[in-house]
């Protein structure tokens, strides 16, 4: 069998199933065989898209859930390891449903109507109604379920890549239209795919009724096998025939044993072996591969429940992953479910703000082993969240944040386009120590956590820092940060930056005129 081509790096990939029944040959050699050796070398993530099915028989779902099952039990039979990847059901993880919603808002109808298979399907499946909104926008769903995990790959065969493409359209036309980088852009990962026609003949599918189940017997195996069709050829035992060109030659080729193809091609164009055993010997390596799976899955089915708690449980799993996205997405369309920044804009007693500012009790912003980075932007939303008041609306910068360092150090904007920046410090020896990035801002706003535990902000306009700061950003290397000093001198606050004769801010504390 065809090994498929991965890098060597462990990175995440997705892909899925629709339920239509037990799996056969051609699901297991063009997706399924593959899905299992890549359990070695990424992340994955695999699932049952029961959604997806009724967007085709939605007319009569009743078969979905024993569908789910069987999809289910041969995955795991086929060797998908829930120790080593997550398998789940699509129905069972709501975020792909509020994914889809929200990305429907801004895909282009267009988009969707020129997916290759949304016209094939309306042709090849003539005798269903197919004129549905959910019918249309299953690629999008599609899209929806890929971008949830935040994969860098998805398997796939060459008939599907269109649909990984306008995932990654939607990937950019989000991120473009957010100014964020929630969604990576992911790449097919084509599986390589091995020749195998159905028992007739033709490409193997239910609908052809040629199918040789993943999952069967073995005795209905050999009777299929017996009675395949030959292509045609060798109508006489005496006449030679061409392997390459039969439907059990193919059985020879993917299953049989290195050289074994070579054998019988070599004894069917000489006619030196019959037909009968030719299938006879396919059979063998057919089997072979097939009477494991088959014994897997009828013990499998014999505790049916375990397999179904266990599918319970790895969905859960995936949407605790998904949840993670979501969050992530939500903050964006400003749908998040905390209260966030949004209580200044009701207003605050004195008395409250004035307890806001005594953080004794608050072990979350003085967690002692907090990276400084996340206690930096941990107090910057704390003060956003807290004191701000609701006539001053402040926005993220549109720059696009590349890393966590960097987003610290892009300001939030005014009203008036002012770009506001804003860190934090800890008092030591009656003084606030800031590192202050080398760029242009019009405000900065320093937090100050007191030696009591109590939090003063300091609003500070540019004509305050703008000389002292010009000079300072001379003396130093390309990108190296200016240190500033906010110091304590009784009822004083004084600044001073990169060494410079200190002024007096006393005024600026807790003074947000310079944000109007």
């Amino acid at each position: 069998m065809s090994e498929p081509q991965i890098p060597s790096s462990r990175r995440s990939v997705l892909s899925g199933m629709r339920p239509t029944g037990k799996l056969h040959l051609g699901n297991y050699m063009g997706a399924l065989a593959n899905w299992v050796k890549l359990q070695d070398a990424y992340e994955c993530y695999f699932f049952i898209a029961d959604w997806h099915a009724l967007t085709t028989d939605y007319a009569n779902p009743s078969r979905i859930k024993l569908n789910t099952l069987d999809v289910a039990l041969d995955f795991l039979a086929a060797g998908l390891d829930p120790e080593r990847s997550t398998i789940f059901i699509q129905s069972h993880v709501p975020q792909h449903a509020e994914l889809n919603l929200l990305l429907g808002m801004l895909t282009p109808l267009g988009w969707l109507e020129r997916v290759p298979t949304y016209k094939e399907q309306q042709e090849n499946l003539s005798g269903k109604d197919l004129t549905t909104y959910g019918f249309l926008g299953y690629p999008l769903l599609m899209s929806s379920d890929i971008l949830l995990y935040q994969p860098e790959y998805v398997p796939v065969g060459a008939d599907q890549t269109a649909h990984v493409e306008l995932t990654r359209e939607v990937a950019r036309r989000f991120n473009s239209m957010y100014k964020t980088r929630v969604f990576p852009e992911p790449e097919a990962l084509l599986t390589p795919t091995a020749k195998l026609t159905g028992t007739d003949g033709r490409k193997m599918s239910k609908s052809y009724g040629n199918t040789i189940g993943l999952t069967e017997a073995p005795s209905s195996i050999i009777a299929k096998v017996a009675a395949m069709s030959t292509g045609g050829q060798r109508i006489r035992q005496s006449d030679g025939g061409d392997a390459e060109l039969c439907p059990v030659g193919d059985l020879h080729t993917v299953f049989g044993a290195p050289g074994q193809f070579a054998e019988i091609q070599q004894g069917c164009k000489a006619a030196s072996i019959r037909c009968e055993s030719c299938k006879a010997k396919a059979t063998e390596s057919l089997v072979a591969v097939i009477k494991p799976i088959y014994e897997k899955r009828m013990q499998m089915e014999a505790n049916i429940e375990q397999t179904w708690e266990m599918l319970r449980a790895q969905s859960a799993k995936a949407s605790r992953r998904a949840e993670q996205t979501m969050v992530e997405v939500r903050e964006i369309f400003d749908l998040s479910h905390e209260l966030g920044a949004v209580k200044r804009y009701f207003g605050a007693s004195a008395e409250k703000l004035l307890n806001a500012r005594d953080l004794s009790g608050n072990m979350d912003l003085l967690g002692a082993f907090q990276d400084e980075a996340e206690r930096i932007k941990d107090f910057r939303d704390y003060w956003l969240e807290s004191f701000v008041p609701r006539d001053i609306p402040l926005s993220e910068s549109n720059l696009m944040f590349t890393t966590f360092e960097r987003e610290l150090e892009e300001p939030l904007i005014t009203a008036k386009k002012k770009r506001v920046f804003v860190t934090a410090a800890i008092e030591v020896d009656e003084a606030w120590n800031f590192l202050i990035p080398a760029k242009s801002y019009e405000v900065w706003t320093l937090l100050g956590l007191g030696r009591n535990r109590w939090l003063e902000d300091f609003i500070l306009p540019q004509k305050v820092f703008s000389q002292p700061f010009a000079q300072a950003k001379k003396s130093l290397k390309k990108d190296e940060k200016i240190p500033v000093v906010l110091r304590r001198d009784g009822d004083r606050f004084l600044l001073s930056i990169h060494g410079s004769e200190p002024v007096d801010v006393t005024e600026l504390r807790s003074n947000y005129a310079p944000l109007q």
